[in-house]
């Protein structure tokens, strides 16, 4: 693991329309800043992870499937 710091400026909530997108959004900010740290923690799978729930539910959004 390397020793410079992780940052997590691709959370920002400012792009997303959807209320549930952006509720995540701040979860995994705070979420990211627990456990970054963390023996074993992929900052690269947990960034993919998360973008991709992101975008499921904008485009749940979109569809109406939720707020």
């Amino acid at each position: 693991m390397s020793s410079e710091p992780v940052r997590a400026e691709w959370l920002s909530t400012t792009q997303l329309k959807s209320t549930a997108a952006r509720h995540f959004a701040e979860f995994c900010q705070q979420n990211f800043a627990a456990v970054s740290n963390q023996a074993h923690f992929d900052p690269h799978l947990y960034q993919e992870a998360a973008q991709w729930v992101l975008e499921r539910l904008e485009q749940a959004s979109s569809l109406g499937e939720q707020g």
